[in-house]
């Protein structure tokens, strides 16, 4: 969905302060152990998304050139998960997600003068979890867009890239993933076996009433990937499944809205699931909530707020933040026939960053049409622990 993962709180905080010099880079990259929290923000201008363009409706996407920057708007992200397991049956997850977002105070569309000046700030966080150990690892980096140090393109081959965390096309439907911090990395290699699924209509996923609260929303739902993943001094091979998101906007979340849950599973049917809920103060979901089903086939079948059903059973509460997230649900879509109760590997799979959200690694039980069904893929939680509402 638009998770409108970019608009994470860091991001604007990075923004206006690397615009402004107003910080060390060494700062913002925790060496001096330097959290940017949403205290921060409310004093620091970002940039004026007057000067940005709003998502209306559908547009026509050409890849590869729109899996590149799109400076036009304010944010963007790409998004990878993937659920891998080792050639000894140890299973594992990860995450790692690039994020740009236009830097202010200033215009997008202004020259700077120094080759290290940026318009624009990027942040990326990794992840692994390893269900046996019951372990998991959370990493976030900051860098401006300039001086090589981050950055993405589309043409003639995709890259994103912040420092030596990167992902890069490397022919037809074929890319490279790696990432690293301290003694644990992933290094990737993903094949796309179904292809670009629009989300949304055509690519367009409208988020709220207002005008332009949308996105350009698309995703690569299954990768099959191979490679290695490193925890220490083991490393091991492993292959699995990958999913992709990539979202453009210029939007926030709308009045009273605090925190979206969205679910990304990949079934052993060869189908996968894409569902989100927008939830209010109420815990309520929008009714601009949704989804998608892709049939074995490829085929892509969308889903409004009244065609799914996610309902949360238990609740895990954090040991680090206190916040209470659900911690098993129950996912229905009863036109096909499709009902599942998706399950944490791993409890505590919450990321304490700039802003503190739940985002891990899930196992899929269930049937369609009567037929048993399993699985595995990514939940996120936001709006549990710290409240988005105003800060995007």
């Amino acid at each position: 969905m638009s998770k409108l993962r970019g608009l994470l709180i860091a991001v604007f905080a990075a923004a206006a302060l690397l615009a402004m010099g107003a910080i060390g880079w060494e700062a913002l990259a925790g060496r001096q152990e330097t959290r940017v929290k949403s205290s921060v923000i409310g004093a620091l201008p970002t940039a004026d998304s007057a000067n940005f363009e709003r998502v209306m409706g559908p547009r026509e996407l050409v890849f590869p050139r729109d899996h590149g920057p799109h400076p036009t708007f304010q944010t963007e992200w790409w998004y990878y998960t993937g659920s891998l397991q080792g050639e000894d049956g140890r299973r594992f997850g990860y995450q790692l997600t690039f994020f740009r977002r236009g830097a202010g105070p200033g215009d997008w569309r202004e020259a700077r003068a120094s080759a290290w000046a940026a318009n624009h700030v990027y942040m990326a966080h990794f992840t692994v979890t390893d269900v046996q150990a019951g372990s998991f690892f959370a990493y976030e980096r900051f860098e401006r867009g300039a001086a090589g140090l981050a950055g993405a393109q589309g043409e003639p081959a995709f890259q994103v890239w912040l420092r030596d965390w990167s992902v890069e096309q490397t022919g037809a439907g074929e890319y490279h993933l790696r990432a690293g911090e301290g003694d644990v990395a992933v290094d990737l290699r993903l094949v796309d076996g179904k292809g670009i699924t629009l989300q949304g209509d055509r690519g367009y996923s409208r988020k709220g009433p207002e005008p332009g609260n949308a996105s350009l929303y698309y995703s690569q739902t299954r990768l099959e990937t191979e490679g290695t993943l490193t925890i220490g001094q083991k490393a091991y091979a492993v292959s699995g499944s990958s999913w992709m998101d990539r979202e453009i906007s210029t939007s926030a979340l709308s009045e009273g809205q605090v925190g979206w849950d969205w679910f990304a599973l990949q079934l052993d049917d060869g189908s996968e699931l894409m569902v989100y809920i927008i939830r209010d103060r109420k815990g309520e979901a929008s009714v601009y909530s949704s989804g998608m089903f892709v049939d074995a086939d490829g085929t892509a079948t969308a889903l409004a707020y009244d065609n799914f059903e996610i309902r949360p059973e238990g609740v895990w509460r954090s040991p680090h933040s206190g916040g209470e997230y659900p911690a098993r649900w129950h996912v229905s879509v009863p036109a096909l026939a499709l009902d599942l109760t998706v399950t944490p590997l791993v409890a505590d799979q919450e990321l304490n960053l700039s802003v503190t959200y739940w985002e891990g690694a899930v196992q899929v039980a269930g049937e369609r049409a009567g037929k048993p069904l399993s699985g595995y893929g990514y939940v996120e939680l936001t709006g549990y622990a710290d409240s988005l509402e105003g800060d995007v």
